[in-house]
């Protein structure tokens, strides 16, 4: 879910198109995930919250994690079966070549 901004991908040489939708999903779930780590961010915990403002941290952090549930869960039923695609095709050299490493050493 981390590849950058890209309308394609190159990967062992070979390009697979993302299209639009899939981007605008993957980079809004990605900001969202950002958004919640710098909340929760140990080093920013002493700074934000304090006796005053937890009620208002504690509701802009259920606002956040439900922005992420409402964008990964749109994610989940149309870009993730694009990306599962992709993932899947670009790591069936490596699955073959573990299985093979797997039945060679099965074998000896």
């Amino acid at each position: 879910m981390f590849f950058e901004k890209c309308e394609k991908k190159s990967i062992d040489g070979v390009s697979y198109d993302i299209t639009n939708g899939t981007v605008v999903e993957i980079w809004n779930c990605r900001s969202n995930l950002i958004e919640i780590y710098n909340a929760v961010d140990p080093g920013m915990a002493d700074v934000t919250f304090n006796i005053d403002s937890y009620q208002t941290g504690k509701k802009d952090l259920i606002k956040m994690l439900k922005e992420f549930d409402k964008n990964y869960t749109k994610h989940i039923k149309s870009g993730y079966v694009e990306m599962n695609t992709i993932h899947t095709a670009a790591m069936k050299p490596l699955l073959d070549m573990l299985a093979s490493n797997f039945n060679m050493n099965a074998l000896e």
